[in-house]
């Protein structure tokens, strides 16, 4: 330890000492300064210096070349917000970086000053963009009066591209511009210049030989309409339906550089195929319901043609209290580009056995279904039939049942995300028409319908709504297999009760009802990036009658936690009761995916 005085020689010479040892990084001071004083801008000025990042030990020649290159990069910036009389200094341990060169070349450049003066803002003077097609819709900033923004200049000659390829002139090109700054009038004067080239048609589609998929099943899934107007959105359609089929990891579309003779133009496909095979599986935590795992093996392109074979295997109520362990196995075959392009078709089988609170069920059955896709509208259409046989066993005993059904579906799926929604809307509506092939198989409809609704409340908050019902009609509930009518509680309907725990009230027993309506409504909020909240209410009500009336109801409210990975959200809800005859005090629920 160190005791005593320290004389006036000695504290002057700690100074000097001191001074030595920090002066490299008092020289090393970096400053950016806009004139007139602009915040915002000075922090977009300065992320773009990159002379103002540059490590202190950086070799002379590489800070100077830096220095040299932010001159343009500031410039383009300034440009792009207007400001083309802008005048920028990049000074160098005090000398102008512009006028450094390799023979002048200074051993200290540090501090690194940088100065901008903005001067006047310019506005667009004389604009023109010509020729133009029908039609064509120009960026709303490219008028007389307007921000002079380049980057508005840039989206114009983009748009009036896209626009003249819109109307089938597939190389068109901007083949001048004339660009004038009038600094006495602070205007910028643009004149631009496109060459819409002929009309084009589609040509031949050449697919490659190399893929495991057949070339007439590629012709046929990308459904390239020859001879047809030229149209970007098609072509999008074509990639999209061959990215949909799950056979290819990548998929690339290339128009031909020059079009044949005739007017046509050749399209090119180029694709990589995906692993052959795939195999998979989930988890679900619910307290009283146990644990659900599922698991599935797929072949990509079982025959050559892009098919997907897939096989599911489901076990419910491992540990819960719902009754049993439910354990599924399905296959399905789904054949893409089915007699036209926008067209799948889908086999499928499924054996299942549930063992529920208020029913037990053995059933099996065999289906077809023809999907088509209206990609301009987001519309899927489905139709099919199916055979059904079911053993089950409720309040009314041990019973048989032989149906004949027939679908009819619509679904619109507008989310932005279809595991984590943060705007837009999903609606579904089916018809299942069901006949009676053997003594009490009544015969009926059910008619199903799930309607959901997102939206954005500022940067980090989410409204999400979802309307879901069901209807039997036709049918009693005697006549009605059981695990065709409806329940109400657990994870899928109202979180807080007990599964299946709302149903219809009959003297043996309590069996499902003909006639649901559901309501969930949740306030999603995002704490990080990675980390959201979640406060739920949730609402159920089940009828005897499938027109609705003289039903009960139960609700659910609580919250939950949402860690977003790259699989979609994890979730974990704890619901609690409200209403109803729910023996729980609460419900916990873990999956993955938002709940709705």
């Amino acid at each position: 330890m160190f005791t005593g005085k320290i004389s006036a020689k000695t504290h002057y010479m700690w100074c000097i000492g001191l001074f030595c040892l920090l002066s490299p990084l008092i020289s090393h001071a970096q400053t950016l300064t806009v004139a007139p004083a602009s915040p915002d801008l000075q922090d977009r000025l300065s992320a773009e210096a990159s002379v103002l990042d540059i490590a202190l030990d950086a070799p002379v020649g590489d800070v100077i070349a830096t220095a040299q290159g932010d001159y343009g990069r500031l410039l383009a910036l300034l440009y792009q917000e207007g400001y083309f009389g802008a005048e920028i200094s990049i000074q160098l341990a005090g000398r102008e970086a512009a006028r450094l060169t390799a023979l002048d070349r200074p051993s200290v450049v540090h501090p690194v000053v940088i100065e901008v003066s903005l001067g006047p803002a310019f506005v667009l003077g004389e604009t023109e963009v010509a020729p133009l097609p029908p039609n064509a819709d120009l960026p709303a900033g490219f008028v007389r009066g307007a921000p002079a923004r380049t980057d508005v200049i840039r989206q114009t000659a983009a748009t009036g591209i896209s626009d003249w390829r819109d109307a089938s002139h597939a190389k068109a090109e901007l083949v001048d511009q004339k660009i004038v700054a009038r600094h006495a009038q602070s205007a910028l004067d643009v004149n631009l210049r496109i060459d819409p080239g002929p009309a084009l048609r589609f040509g031949t589609l050449v697919v490659p030989e190399d893929s495991g998929v057949r070339p007439n099943r590629l012709r046929a899934i990308a459904g390239l309409p020859r001879n047809t107007p030229f149209s970007p959105a098609e072509l999008d359609n074509v990639r999209d339906r061959l990215v949909d089929t799950g056979a290819f990891s990548s998929v690339i579309v290339r128009e031909a550089e020059v079009p044949n003779p005739d007017g046509t133009l050749d399209i090119a496909l180029e694709v990589q195929d995906a692993p052959l095979r795939r195999i998979g599986f989930g988890a679900e935590v619910e307290t009283r319901d146990g644990i659900s795992l599922e698991a599935f093996w797929m072949h990509r392109n079982a025959f050559g043609g892009a098919e997907r074979l897939r096989f599911d295997f489901d076990v419910d109520g491992i540990g819960g209290e719902t009754g049993g362990i439910d354990v599924a196995l399905g296959g399905r075959l789904t054949i893409p580009g089915f007699r036209r392009p926008d067209s799948t078709l889908e086999i499928y089988g499924t054996l299942e056995r549930l063992n529920e609170i208020h029913f037990t069920s053995q059933y099996a059955e065999i289906g077809v279904r023809r999907v088509r896709e209206l990609r301009d509208s987001a519309l899927e259409i489905g139709i099919g039939a199916r055979l059904r046989y079911s053993d089950a066993e409720d309040a009314f005993g041990d019973r048989q049942f032989r149906h004949a059904l027939l679908q009819i579906d619509a679904t619109r799926d507008l989310r932005d995300d279809p595991l984590d929604a943060r705007s837009g809307r999903y609606n579904q509506i089916k018809a299942e028409p069901f006949f009676g092939l053997s003594d009490g198989s009544g015969s009926g409809v059910r008619l199903t319908g799930d309607f959901r609704r997102y939206r954005e409340v500022g940067e980090r908050t989410v409204l999400a709504g979802r309307l879901h019902f069901g209807s039997i009609l036709g049918s009693s509930l005697e006549e009605t297999p059981p695990e065709l009518l409806f329940f109400s509680g657990g994870g899928g309907t109202v979180r807080g009760q007990s599964f299946q725990s709302l149903g219809v009230d009959i003297p043996q027993g309590t069996v499902g009802g003909r006639g649901f309506v559901g309501a969930n409504f949740e306030v999603r909020r995002d704490v990080t990036d990675t980390i959201g909240i979640v406060g739920f209410l949730d609402v159920g009500y089940v009828s005897e009658d499938g027109s609705f009336e003289d039903g009960e109801s139960h609700a659910g409210v609580g919250l939950g936690v949402r860690y977003r990975t790259s699989l979609g959200p994890i979730r974990a809800d704890i619901g609690i009761p409200l209403g109803g005859d729910s023996d729980d005090n609460f419900g916990l629920f873990i999956g993955i995916g938002q709940a709705f």
